[in-house]
């Protein structure tokens, strides 16, 4: 019976939804997360990956209309709640203050289990280190998602760098072998031996 209530533990553990977005320049884009009744603990976490500064505005608000937390001009953040009232969670992406340039952002929400599931002194010993073993993956699991997206980023800085390297190179080679021609033929003329004749 034990490894039962383990197995069904590990399977309401928290739902986690994961995204990359490209939010278009003077675009916003909302995306809603519902909440069902009952106390709800949720986690938001966003990171820009490119695009301009880097930087949106960021608006999470819940059913109601009211504004939970607001990020304006980051480039990352995070938030946990416990959800108050069931309904809509609404998380928007703003890009109104660029002109030309998208920007892609990576973003996560997770839900956890509800309030009405057992509480933590009802269970055994082992039940209980399941638990604690599950919170755990799941902090490991965001964090992960964090640094996959600062690997994201990091790599594409590294690599519009090595095609401004690329560029360059050819250029410098193009302007040296120019160089070299106008001296040869510079010398050429100059050496030259012109006839009086």
């Amino acid at each position: 019976m034990a490894v039962m209530r383990a197995c069904v533990l590990l399977l309401l553990a928290a739902a986690v939804q994961g995204l990359t977005v490209k939010v278009e320049a003077t675009a916003e884009e909302c995306f809603l997360e519902n909440a069902k009744e009952g106390a709800i603990p949720f986690t938001f976490a966003f990171q820009v990956t490119s695009g301009g500064k880097l930087d949106i505005d960021v608006k999470l608000t819940d059913p109601r209309g009211t504004v939970i937390q607001a990020w304006p001009k980051a480039t990352d953040g995070r938030h946990s709640w416990t959800s108050t009232m069931p309904g809509d969670y609404k998380m928007c992406f703003s890009n109104a203050m660029a002109r030309w340039t998208p920007k892609w952002v990576s973003f996560y929400t997770t839900v956890g289990q509800s309030s009405n599931t057992a509480k933590l002194q009802d269970l055994d010993p082992i039940e209980k280190t399941i638990v604690h073993l599950t919170k755990g993956l799941n902090d490991l699991q965001e964090e992960q998602k964090q640094l996959r997206a600062v690997e994201r980023l990091h790599r594409d800085t590294i690599e519009a760098t090595n095609t401004r390297i690329l560029y360059w190179s050819v250029f410098e080679a193009l302007v040296l072998v120019v160089m070299g021609l106008f001296q040869i033929y510079y010398l050429k003329r100059f050496l030259e031996v012109k006839s009086s004749i």
